[in-house]
């Protein structure tokens, strides 16, 4: 009994401590779902104006959810499971039709240690569904670094070469396909079936997106990567869905499809 009084006070600290937390906790959850929906409303009309819906957590996970997690990039290394609060999920999502083409833009968040207390990391993804081909993927090339240095052709190699996961699974080829002079220095694509990631990215297709990326926000077409596999070609951005931005995005990548002369659109839930 003497020794329950004397740790009492440490057990009420501790019992304190734990309820700020808690409290802190509950209110970070609410503030977020409170932005979640306010965002759901802001993007209805466009929704709305497109055809499609907005839908909540409970149906927005990512077409090629099972290919690349939420916030994959955030939870792969020691330090980012050690900085990790929460587990990644995608809050909601954006369903449309463009054309012939199934369209999803979906956002995904975490909690996550920040050097001022524990913030929210938001992702999104642009997703259309297509035919299933070989894995393909075409990434933009950079030409100078963060310190705005030049850099050769080299200059993160190992981004522009990293194999998708079905290709990883797989353990099939990842290759770099060979693009004509010009384009090749804006450019570089890689394919698990080369004859195949040929015909689709052929001169035709590879300089309308070259034009294409004038029209488009400046980080986007400078960090644009669109990865084809498991029947849908998706590429992921920091940051909430910007409504603006959406259809520039979209009718770029469905633009892109429409040149190549095997793609086909698909309904996502088909097999």
């Amino acid at each position: 009994m003497e020794l329950f009084r004397q740790l009492l006070p440490s057990i009420g600290v501790v019992a304190f401590a734990l309820s700020v937390v808690a409290v802190r906790r509950w209110w970070q959850i609410r503030r977020n779902r409170k932005a979640d929906a306010d965002q759901a409303l802001s993007l209805a009309p466009l929704a709305a104006e497109l055809g499609g819906v907005v839908v909540g957590a409970d149906r927005a996970t990512a077409w090629s959810a099972e290919v690349r997690g939420p916030l994959s990039n955030h939870v792969s290394g020691f330090v980012d499971k050690m900085l990790q609060r929460s587990v990644p999920k995608f809050d909601l999502a954006l369903d449309f039709p463009r054309g012939p083409w199934r369209v999803r833009v979906s956002q995904a968040s975490m909690r996550q240690q920040k050097s001022r207390g524990v913030g929210r990391l938001i992702e999104h993804r642009f997703e259309v569904a297509t035919a299933r081909l070989a894995p393909m993927r075409l990434t933009r090339r950079q030409h100078v670094d963060f310190r705005g240095r030049q850099v050769g052709p080299e200059h993160l190699g190992a981004w522009l070469s990293a194999r998708p996961l079905t290709v990883v699974r797989s353990d099939g080829e990842w290759l770099p396909l060979r693009l004509p002079v010009g384009v090749d220095r804006e450019f570089a694509v890689f394919g698990s079936d080369l004859s195949s990631t040929a015909r689709a990215f052929n001169p035709e297709a590879l300089d309308w997106l070259l034009a294409r990326l004038e029209v488009l926000p400046p980080l986007v077409g400078m960090f644009l990567s669109l990865t084809f596999e498991d029947g849908v070609v998706y590429c992921t951005m920091q940051g909430p869905v910007e409504e603006e931005v959406v259809v520039p995005i979209v009718d770029t990548i469905v633009g892109l499809l429409d040149r190549m002369p095997d793609m086909r659109p698909r309904h996502p839930a088909a097999a």
